[in-house]
């Protein structure tokens, strides 16, 4: 099949093909990674009972904001009941046994009873402490706080069924999974909180660019929500397992949110900039036509005649492509007017037909 084209002189002196020299230089293109967008690590939480109970009141809605131990519900169980008993018990059997070890602590050297005697008190007051932090642990463990429990030891005559079911992040109440009134069994989600001062977005990279990718890279992100501004931020990890079908990694990028424009489940694009290690043989794309599914390049022989050579490409972008076989260093191609020398070249074809 014929690849050579020439062009008559006259005409050759009115073509404008925008001649480049190939060269090798440092390579540089983007990665386009479709992402979602997650609530940061350590920035996201579930708030539930770990007992059984009835919810009977509730203090805050969807989206709205709350701190760090704010009210959100109030459960009232049978069991809050029992352990606010144990507690008071507890505590009125320590406070006995500490005032009886106190006293014979005061009176010893008076040799009045015997040490063992001193002793037994002191056994009693240690068994009676570790019944009290037990309890006071079960209590911490359902919701109280050390507060609520002081006050329950100054007023043991009370009668405390009920916990506040309170806040563990400062955040915004993402999701509400309970109702007034509704009867709750153990462990199950009352509300979800998310911090939003930082999101994580989470894309994926495929295997040509398995190497080219690490964290702590820059990444620019946009979203269709927000089109006219970019986000930048970093590449906090990258996955240790392929996954089997998609054969790709996750990577995971932290972006800082101050305004909370953005939300989790919302869909962005983010771009990674790749730059070469080695200086790589680049050519412009604008060089680079079309055959069918195969890439051609027209190489000057002299200033009349052009050889038509296929081309294999390694990444693109709408500058430059990287060339992986077809072209050599040195060699000037044509980079404007290649329909024609296309053209040309499918006429001679034709002709030798």
């Amino acid at each position: 099949m014929p690849n050579t084209i020439c062009i008559e002189p006259k005409q050759r002196a009115k073509l404008e093909l925008g001649l480049y020299q190939v060269e090798r230089k440092p390579f540089r293109y983007e990665i386009k990674i479709p992402a979602d967008v997650f609530a940061s690590p350590n920035a996201e939480s579930f708030v539930g009972a770990n007992m059984a109970g009835r919810v009977q009141k509730i203090f805050v809605n969807e989206n709205d904001i709350v701190r760090e131990g704010m009210p959100l519900a109030v459960l009232e169980s049978a069991t809050i009941a029992n352990l606010v008993a144990e507690f008071i018990e507890s505590a009125s059997a320590f406070a006995l046994a500490d005032a009886d070890y106190k006293r014979k602590q005061l009176i010893a050297d008076e040799k009045i009873f015997a040490e063992k005697v001193l002793l037994e008190s002191q056994a009693a007051r240690r068994i009676a402490e570790a019944k009290l932090l037990a309890a006071q642990a079960r209590c911490l463990g359902a919701g109280f706080t050390k507060a609520d429990l002081e006050k329950i030891k100054a007023n043991p005559d009370s009668a405390v069924s009920s916990v506040l079911i309170r806040a563990n992040l400062s955040g915004v109440v993402a999701k509400r999974f309970v109702t007034l009134g509704e009867y709750l069994e153990p462990n199950k989600p009352l509300f979800q909180i998310v911090r939003l001062d930082e999101v994580m977005l989470i894309g994926n990279v495929f295997e040509p660019e398995f190497g080219k990718v690490r964290a702590g890279q820059s990444v620019e992100v946009k979203f269709g929500a927000f089109h006219t501004e970019t986000f930048v931020g970093k590449i906090h990890s990258i996955g240790a397992i392929v996954n089997e079908t998609t054969h790709a990694l996750p990577i995971r990028v932290l972006l800082a949110n101050p305004h909370h424009k953005l939300k989790p489940s919302m869909h962005a694009e983010m771009s990674i900039t790749i730059e070469s290690e080695q200086p790589e043989l680049i050519v412009p794309t604008s060089a680079i036509g079309l055959d069918g599914e195969r890439r051609i390049a027209f190489v000057q022989k002299n200033d009349t005649t052009f050889e038509a050579r296929y081309v294999k490409l390694g990444e693109e972008t709408n500058t430059f492509s990287l060339v992986r076989e077809g072209l050599n260093e040195g060699d000037i191609i044509a980079t404007k007017n290649i329909f024609f020398l296309k053209s040309q070249w499918k006429a001679n074809e034709l002709a030798e037909d």
